[in-house]
């Protein structure tokens, strides 16, 4: 019996992230649908004892015709993993788990999960860019060599932070385009200062680690991966670097595709 020939059975990814949880349905191997939700929140409520009590806390479970799919789950929230782990089909990851030497010991698991990945579906040496509620950078030369990274507010994080630290100064939302650098509103300059800050620090990272890994790719990846790929797709970015695109994949599943692989060698040593 080989992989391919696996009966199309529905099961569940699930990420959870510093803000959101995010769900990948799958059939077999086949990703069908994704939802983002809110936490949990606190405190914690009863924890389900039967199947519909389950199905109110998922759209991945309403979704799934199935009763108690399998629910396979990376998180970096343990109050949320407390959570889920009493889901009867549910197999919590560890760093043990996923196939990749750490940095240090307290390097998340979505990130190992994230570069280890992209190292698997894009080849190594490997820069994975997640844009979610932090923006993170890591780069690895192969699975038995991550060389670690760097951790700073995400986008949304960084527009928001202003407005609650200073309320005189307006809730700023996403720019649809890269903004006038030259700005003429309070709004726009916010905007101004933050996106191209980011974008251009982005670069720097970029452009860093290509100095001594010149044969990488970049995967970027997160809820915040197709704006901040828009920004960089402008043609003054573009004009500035005219290649800079072509070493970067957009990837915003990143996360369902680790769980998905990392079921799949589970699946075949268990054959």
């Amino acid at each position: 019996m080989t992989l391919s020939t696996e009966e199309p059975q529905p099961w569940i990814a699930l990420s959870i992230g510093n803000s959101r949880l995010h769900w990948f349905y799958y059939e077999g191997l086949h990703l069908d649908q994704t939802w983002d939700t809110r936490h949990i929140a606190a405190p914690l409520p009863t924890f389900p004892s039967i199947w519909e009590e389950w199905q109110m806390y998922s759209p991945a479970l309403a979704y799934c015709p199935a009763r108690m799919p399998e629910l396979w789950i990376v998180s970096v929230v343990p109050s949320q993993t407390l959570f889920w782990r009493t889901y009867p089909q549910a197999t919590v990851l560890s760093s043990i788990d996923i196939p990749i030497q750490l940095p240090y010991s307290t390097f998340g698991l979505d990130r190992a999960l994230s570069i280890w990945a992209a190292g698997t579906l894009y080849q190594w040496p490997i820069l994975v860019i997640d844009a979610g509620t932090a923006l993170t950078y890591t780069g690895a030369i192969s699975s038995e060599d991550c060389l670690g990274g760097a951790i700073l507010p995400g986008l949304g994080l960084q527009l928001r932070s202003l407005h609650q630290s200073t309320p005189e100064l307006p809730a700023i939302p996403f720019p649809h385009q890269l903004p006038s650098r030259w700005a003429l509103t309070t709004e726009s300059a916010i905007q101004s200062g933050i996106v191209h800050t980011l974008v251009s620090g982005m670069i720097g990272f970029i452009d860093a680690w290509l100095q001594q890994q010149p044969t990488s790719q970049i995967v970027l990846t997160g809820g915040d991966a197709e704006t901040i790929y828009h920004y960089l797709s402008s043609d003054f970015i573009t004009c500035t670097d005219p290649k800079l695109l072509d070493r970067i994949t957009l990837q915003p599943l990143l996360q369902g595709l680790g769980l998905l692989h990392l079921r799949q060698q589970h699946w075949r040593a268990d054959l």
